[in-house]
């Protein structure tokens, strides 16, 4: 021990009373504090700390729910107003009462979103450049009931539009030699420029530059869906986004490890031998390199969110419709704020409408306050160890803890952010961003899972299977384990080493399968849950194992006392397996609650023998393909008409209610999860 840890053992030992207030007095002192000093600070340094995380999270949180609000509201601003190409019953029309809506510069033209076609129709949009008389002669060459819809025009030359299909435009090809026709991907670029006659390619660009695409769409009479970029546009600002997030795990995981070389430097015995400049020296570069991490951090940080921004702006958004059915309106904007469209044809026919939702402010504001805490974060870390650098253990204590409580939220937050995708609404929970919690509750998805009889069933099935599979399991694991477990049976290890190669030595999935549904004729059959899974010889091992490190005097002293083997294990050992019974209890019955693949294997045609798992991942397929329905049609009649639940809110919900009864029961066995209860058994 050094000179000054002396000084400090003896100046704590003469103010063994020092309190709270003492804290600051004992940091100038450059002193160890006490007990109670340290338990304070621990309990302030975890509250900052939380803060921080909470701060962090809730600035973020709200800063993207600003910008995604205000992206609404401009695209919806955008679109009213703007020129309309969507697909009609025969033709398509571009309705002029809005007149021309010009954005920054750019005329607003809004699409019906390509693949948003009515099925079996596979119709793109077409650009091409040419007069007036040429657009009269390509319109006949498409075929019946085709348009050309004109966009922009310079002179005699004028960009237009059309909705046909491949076939279709090759016919016009083929009439017409001078035609030119390129596809329109969801949205311009200049790669799409490319087959267009050189006379015509300069004004064209011209006059595809100053045009902006929306891409419309709507899934039933739930929202409205609109994009401004094409798919390669949106993957690509995914993919920036999240390289960016890589960097900055990459900065945390160096910053961690400039937390370390801190920490040694303050603390290293081995850089005290070496003289206090070396110690100095370390502890000096790993503080620079910190405070360069830290900057590096905020500035990822910053590129994450900025990046955020701009895929929220090139992605799709989902705005909230009403709907007024059997009401004939064309598309309009009125004075109020809110677009008006109508939907589907005949009976399905209705008009909704869709309010521009207000603009929100304070991005700016949350997003500094995010920065700030996150530089604060990772100064918290390093002012702890500074300020713990005469502890024994360095301040481990404040380490583990923040140290924990991180690991702590990294292990909750896919559990919490599944349950708030569980309860929330599905048409909003599509654009993303939601957090710890629901950004528009609703529980539609329990409801879509839940009002259904045939799930109480498939539920007393799961729970009958692994409630029997699990005492079973125990019963013949825990006996064959006891009778492995005495050294006098002759046959022990032979027995062991033989059930140990089934482990390793393993016939595969096809002669087991004709050992169960031919040879023991199981198949559609309950005990097929229940037979081929009552002995685990990973079980028996871990059992046996346990067993063997019970002292040998017990069964001694009850072999004495006319005690045989059965009544040994049931009054003797059976109580003292506690611990071991119930963690290999709590395998069992896991594997048992979760297993699906059983029952698509052995039940291929009694549904009433259906477990849960399996019947909720039919329930999560049809799900996904209700989704796939909505976002493929226009005319959403034809679809589900519970839009407000998707594959992902029903895949969230799905893995609650499966887990639910896990984290009841755990509780219960984890008291159970101790050793050493045959410590004080024997005397003497």
């Amino acid at each position: 021990m050094s000179i000054k840890e002396q000084k400090a053992d003896k100046f704590l030992s003469k103010r063994s009373t020092n309190g709270v207030k003492d804290i600051p007095a004992t940091l100038r002192r450059g002193l160890r504090m006490n007990n109670t000093q340290r338990r304070f600070a621990l309990t302030i340094s975890t509250v900052l700390v939380l803060a921080l995380i909470f701060i962090i999270l809730f600035a973020s949180g709200q800063a993207n729910n600003t910008v995604v609000a205000n992206e609404k509201a401009q695209i919806l601003q955008e679109v009213i107003g703007a020129e309309r190409i969507e697909m009609g019953k025969k033709t398509i029309e571009m309705t002029q009462e809005h007149g021309t809506k010009y954005i920054d510069g750019k005329r607003v033209v809004m699409l019906q979103k390509i693949g948003q076609q009515k099925a079996g129709n596979a119709k793109t949009y077409w650009l091409t450049a040419c007069t007036e008389a040429e657009a009269a002669e390509y319109e006949t060459g498409l075929g019946k009931d085709k348009k050309l819809i004109q966009l922009d025009s310079r002179g005699d030359l004028g960009l237009y539009i059309t909705l046909a299909k491949d076939t279709e435009v090759e016919k016009c090809l083929k009439a017409y030699d001078k035609a030119s026709f390129f596809q329109l991907s969801n949205k311009n670029g200049a790669a799409n420029l490319e087959g267009i006659p050189a006379e015509y390619r300069e004004t064209m660009s011209e006059m595809m530059n100053e045009l902006e695409f929306v891409n419309f769409g709507y899934n039933d009479d739930k929202a409205v869906r609109l994009t401004r970029g094409s798919n390669t546009e949106i993957q690509t600002a995914a993919d920036q986004r999240n390289a960016m997030r890589l960097n900055r795990i990459i900065v945390i995981v160096l910053l961690a490890a400039a937390a370390a070389l801190f920490a040694y430097g303050l603390k290293s015995t081995k850089l005290a031998q070496k003289g206090e400049s070396v110690r100095r020296t370390v502890t000096l570069v790993a503080a620079v390199l910190a405070l360069i991490l830290t900057v590096g951090l905020v500035y990822t940080t910053v590129q994450v969110s900025a990046l955020g921004d701009k895929q929220i702006r090139t992605g799709e958004l989902t705005i909230d419709s009403d709907v007024a059915r059997g009401i004939e309106s064309n598309p309009e904007a009125d004075n109020s704020g809110k677009y008006v469209y109508t939907a589907g044809s005949g009976k399905t026919l209705r008009t909704v409408t869709v309010s521009v939702p207000e603009t929100a402010t304070g991005k700016t504001a949350y997003r500094t306050v995010l920065y700030v805490a996150v530089a604060l974060l990772a100064l918290l870390v390093f002012a702890l160890l500074y300020f713990f650098r005469y502890e024994r253990d360095l301040g481990f204590p404040v380490f583990n803890t923040v140290l924990l409580i991180l690991l702590m939220f990294i292990t909750l937050y896919p559990v919490l952010n599944t349950v708030a995708y569980s309860f929330n609404d599905g048409t909003d929970a599509a654009r993303g961003g939601i957090g710890l919690l629901p950004r528009k509750f609703s529980t539609k998805s329990y409801e879509r899972i839940l009002n259904d009889p045939d799930i109480w069933q498939a539920a007393l099935i799961s729970v009958s299977k692994t409630i029997i599979t699990t005492v079973l399991n125990l019963f013949w694991t825990g006996m064959l384990s006891f009778a492995l477990s005495r050294r006098e049976y002759v046959l022990r290890k032979f027995i062991t080493l033989t059930m140990v190669l089934t482990m390793y030595v393993n016939a595969g999935l096809i002669p087991s399968y004709l050992l169960i549904s031919q040879t023991l004729h199981l198949r559609n059959t309950f005990w097929v849950y229940i037979i081929p899974t009552m002995f685990s010889c990973f079980n028996m091992i871990i059992i046996r194992t346990y067993i063997m490190g019970l002292p040998d005097a017990l069964v001694e002293s009850a072999r004495i006392d006319g005690a045989g083997d059965f009544r040994i294990y049931w009054q003797i050992i059976f109580p003292l397996c506690m611990p071991v019974l119930a963690t290999v209890a709590l395998f069992v019955a896991v594997g048992a609650w979760n297993s699906w693949f059983d029952t698509m294997l052995y039940i291929p045609t009694e549904r009433k023998l259906d477990t849960l798992q399996y019947y909720l991942k039919g329930k999560l397929a049809t799900a996904g393909q209700t989704s796939n329905l909505a976002n493929s049609t226009v005319d959403a009649a034809t679809a589900n008409a519970a839009f407000s639940v998707t594959q992902r809110t029903v895949q969230c919900a799905t893995t609650v209610v499966t887990a639910l009864p896990i984290l009841v029961v755990y509780p219960f066995l984890q008291k159970y999860f101790v050793t050493g209860m045959a410590l004080g058994s024997v005397k003497g």
